[in-house]
């Protein structure tokens, strides 16, 4: 008996320091009550009108990584206390009755710039939804597909015709169904042809490459998963949405999650997303002919470089066809930006520009559009083709190269120029020594050879022009 009085005044100690620690540290900068979740720091606040919680984990990860939970907090806690020993903050808002609709979106905006502004935390929180919070974790990271790093979704809701509406074949939700209306400002018939539901526009989240986890109990009768996480599967799977799904034979809607949360903590902890790296270009960027594949292999885990470098594409008619708002719609951080070789003259008036003037205002267009949604821009000017003139490099390039460089200085962004240092490395090689950085007989393009060497010349300038980025490439 006095060994468990012990004990029991050893824990009150324990947890009393660490609060005590939390607050020493600034961690307890957050309003309202303060408790503990299994044994780590609980604050319980209002933002905004509505219930929030946020548990902080005893030694924080850098970057302060955090898991969004939606709905049921404390219900089923392995993933979130594994994650708090990893050194991840736990967050809840309370978006309930909202079945995930515009305002519960709206709900969570906020909350989101309150935690990474105030507070610092990461940009791209992991998103927890168990059944119907499946609603607002999808409809959110639609709405901000480059503010998230991964989704687990547990028996999640993704259509809400199924639950609660209850026109498949699941029970429904009773009178949740006309809350569901309500919330959404629907009648019944607008409901079930709306739009709006997480099977629905999945393309931005998908561009994004943002990966999902659903765990699923195959004897769900009230989620049922064939109108659910299989509609999600499938429609994901076909825009090339990295998606994974764990089925539980025999299981039904209860209990969620998994007795040992092993895999969904490596789901998360695997798919950390610190930067996002977006590059737009024509053909000598991308993965198949350029150096793309090579740059993204420079960085080491948790960095994602999206290509969206098209064969062909000019200064003028990447923005025409609609590649550039792909590449905006994915929030990213930076964006490397690459044209010229199809801006020269004899490539048609859809893609010619002029060096001082169109091409010129281009670059600057594509800088200001890069930092009205908050990425960095950074100009690389244009490699050059393997042409030679009486043993030197005779490049058309260099008038658009030159422009880069002007543009950079005016618009004071960060310029890698490949064209100078593919020039120098030209000459230095030689005709003959630099073909076997391309493909037989193609003068413009790269082989795997050649477009590691391009990288090498790219990252070669980072400490330069880009020096925040160094960190984050492979040793």
């Amino acid at each position: 008996m006095c060994s468990q009085k012990i004990l029991s005044v050893l824990s009150l100690v324990t947890l009393g320091f660490v609060l005590f620690a939390a607050q020493a540290d600034g961690a307890n900068a957050f309003p309202g009550k303060v408790s503990e979740f299994h044994s780590f720091p609980r604050y319980d606040f209002e933002q905004g009108g509505r219930g929030c919680i946020v548990v902080t984990p005893r030694v924080v990860a850098e970057g302060k990584p955090w898991i969004w939970r939606a709905r049921f907090f404390g219900h089923q806690p392995q993933t979130d206390i594994a994650l708090l020993n990893q050194g991840y903050h736990v967050a809840y808002t309370n978006v309930g009755g909202l079945f995930g609709s515009p305002e519960a979106v709206g709900i969570w905006d906020r909350f989101y710039d309150y935690l990474t502004t105030k507070h610092g935390f990461h940009t791209r929180p992991a998103l927890e939804g168990m059944s119907r919070g499946g609603l607002i974790i999808f409809n959110w990271a639609k709405a901000n597909p480059g503010k998230v790093s991964c989704i687990y979704g547990d028996a999640p809701v993704c259509d809400f015709k199924s639950w609660p509406g209850g026109k498949g074949n699941g029970k429904g939700g009773g009178g949740a169904w006309q809350a569901c209306l309500n919330a959404y400002g629907f009648t019944e018939a607008e409901a079930l042809t709306a739009k709006v539901n997480p099977v629905d526009g999945l393309g931005r989240l998908a561009a994004a490459r943002v990966p999902v986890l659903n765990v699923v109990g195959d004897a769900d009768v009230v989620v049922p998963v064939s109108e659910n996480t299989a509609v999600l599967q499938e429609r994901y799977t076909k825009l090339n949405g990295p998606i994974e799904v764990i089925h539980k034979p025999g299981i039904g809607h209860h209990p969620h999650s998994l007795k040992d949360p092993k895999l969904i903590v490596d789901f998360v902890l695997a798919n950390r997303r610190d930067l996002t790296i977006v590059l737009a270009g024509d053909s000598t960027v991308t993965d198949a002919a350029g150096w793309g594949l090579a740059f993204a292999g420079r960085f080491r885990e948790n960095i994602e470089t999206i290509n969206f470098a098209k064969g062909g594409a000019s200064s003028k008619n990447f923005r025409d066809a609609g590649y550039w708002d792909r590449c905006l719609t994915q929030q990213p951080d930076y964006i490397f930006i690459q044209f010229g070789h199809n801006d020269c003259p004899g490539k048609g008036p859809e893609r010619e520009t002029d060096p001082a003037t169109t091409y010129s205002q281009n670059l600057e267009r594509y800088i200001a559009d890069a930092r009205a949604v908050g990425a960095k821009p950074v100009l690389v000017s244009p490699m050059t083709r393997r042409r030679f003139k009486d043993g030197k490099v005779h490049s058309i390039l260099t008038p658009y190269a030159e422009a880069v460089r002007v543009v950079a200085a005016k618009t004071r962004t960060p310029l890698i120029d490949l064209h100078r240092s593919s020039v120098a490395l030209f000459n230095d090689l030689g005709d003959a020594g630099s073909a076997d950085l391309c493909p037989e007989g193609d003068r413009t393009h790269f082989n795997e050879k050649g477009a590691a060497k391009m990288s090498d010349l790219l990252i070669s300038e980072f400490p330069s022009a880009v020096a925040d980025l160094v960190p984050y490439l492979k040793p």
